[in-house]
């Protein structure tokens, strides 16, 4: 649907609501916009015997930059990594991979008691792999069990990558990866599980459990003001532009596919700009 029907819309809600963060369509180099999220794919634990998972039948092409983009909850998350999308090529593994890490720490009390007790600490990370070289960050606002915007972006200047959940960027990575590197076309897209070997060897482990709603990919870093207008809900936002949700054709294994609740709750627009817990 062309983004320009719905702009006298948002035009009419911005004088109506002045001061809040709105909705709008995207400029021209989006072409056309997405609706709501309609579709879920549920993931289901891994086996020795069922390994939920959605096959691109086509490839990747070749990326400079990428955003990945998905509306995503995980009932359970690995210390091993909890994987969303995994490209692999013949000669490489991990060409781009992107999830989630439970992560355990300890801690003492500050003041210190008389048992000298310590106390652990679970949080997430989200991650990404380029050309096999990784990059993880704590993201604080992570919770298990609910429905999060995760957003993934790397760039090839400077190896410069950053992560988002729920339109806050998590904290800052000081891990630089694949500089100057060309994401390779020719490889096997898998949704739900890593990939060890072309289009298997899938570890249970490592498997996404949960559900994945509206994932895209896009062939540049977005910005983070068009990350945060996703993550509200809008009625207008871009598809991707190197793989747009159930627009593209997918073998499913074992997934289940219902209707998703993702947007039914109104999310409560948030002032500008919108605080970074971690800067």
């Amino acid at each position: 649907m062309l983004c320009s029907q719905y702009i006298l819309f948002a035009a009419l809600i911005a004088v109506l609501s002045f001061g809040k963060a709105m909705p709008y369509c995207y400029k021209s180099e989006y072409r056309y916009c997405n609706l709501k999220p309609s579709i879920q794919a549920y993931f289901s634990e891994s086996t020795s015997y069922s390994t939920p998972h959605l096959l691109l039948e086509g490839t990747l092409p070749p990326l400079r930059h990428f955003t990945l983009c998905t509306w995503a909850k995980a009932w359970k998350v690995s210390f091993d990594g909890s994987f969303i999308f995994s490209y692999d090529l013949p000669q490489l593994d991990n060409e781009l991979l992107v999830g989630i890490y439970k992560v355990s720490s300890t801690y003492s009390p500050p003041y210190g008691d008389n048992f000298g007790t310590s106390y652990s600490q679970v949080h997430y990370e989200l991650s990404i792999h380029v050309y096999n070289q990784q990059s993880r960050v704590i993201c604080r606002n992570f919770v298990a069990g609910k429905w999060h915007h995760l957003c993934y972006i790397w760039s090839n200047v400077l190896g410069h990558n950053e992560m988002y959940v729920d339109g806050i960027r998590c904290a800052e990575s000081v891990t630089k990866i694949a500089d100057n590197y060309i994401i390779q076309t020719g490889g096997t897209a898998v949704i739900g599980q890593e990939q060890d070997i072309i289009g298997g060897g899938f570890d249970p482990k490592q498997s996404w459990i949960g559900e994945i709603a509206d994932l895209h990919i896009w062939n540049e870093p977005l910005l983070p003001s068009q990350i945060r207008h996703m993550f509200r809900c809008n009625f207008c936002y871009p598809r991707g532009t190197v793989f747009s949700w159930l627009r593209e054709p997918l073998i499913a294994k074992d997934v289940i596919f219902s209707a998703t609740d993702v947007c039914a709750v109104d999310i409560q627009p948030e002032p500008f700009p919108v605080p970074n817990p971690y800067s």
